[in-house]
């Protein structure tokens, strides 16, 4: 496994549907551009989510890095609350944060497109780090969510 993961396989997917979305959009607009909400809306809401997505970014990245150089795996800081920060970013808030400037529906369903390709690919990155850092990562696995960035509870069950 590599530094990036399968995050490439995701993007390959991502870039795909964004560029198909992108066609039909230009082509079709009278179909594909929302039309009844101002612009300044959509301006407000892609700030708000560039501003949440790119810390998180920076901050994952530089985390993962320095763990994968070591060769520990990374829990503590933003790994502590989502187990795929640099994901969980780009997905829930980068990605949307960009394509809400183009106004465009079916542009905006792209990270739902990302979020089903890193559902297929997120098992190979899975099985390499159940393989490479076992019960730990078991453990840690079953305490901190995949993708959305929100404590789960530490309940014994």
């Amino acid at each position: 496994m590599t530094l990036l993961g399968v995050g490439l396989k995701i993007s390959l997917i991502s870039v795909i549907y964004f560029i198909v979305s992108s066609l039909l959009t230009y082509l079709y607009p009278e179909f594909f551009v929302i039309r009844n909400v101002p612009y300044p809306i959509f301006v407000v809401i892609g700030v708000i989510l560039l501003l949440l997505g790119l810390p998180m970014l920076i901050i994952s990245g530089r985390a993962v890095t320095s763990g994968f150089k070591k060769g520990e795996l990374v829990t503590t800081g933003i790994y502590s609350v989502v187990r795929n920060p640099i994901y969980a970013a780009w997905i829930l808030f980068i990605a949307p944060g960009i394509l809400v400037f183009f106004k465009s529906w079916l542009m905006l369903l792209t990270p739902i497109a990302a979020y089903i390709s890193f559902k297929v690919f997120i098992r190979e990155e899975y099985q390499y780090l159940r393989k490479h850092f076992g019960q730990t990562y078991l453990e840690y696995e079953a305490g901190v969510n995949e993708l959305l960035p929100i404590p789960k509870s530490r309940r014994k069950k």
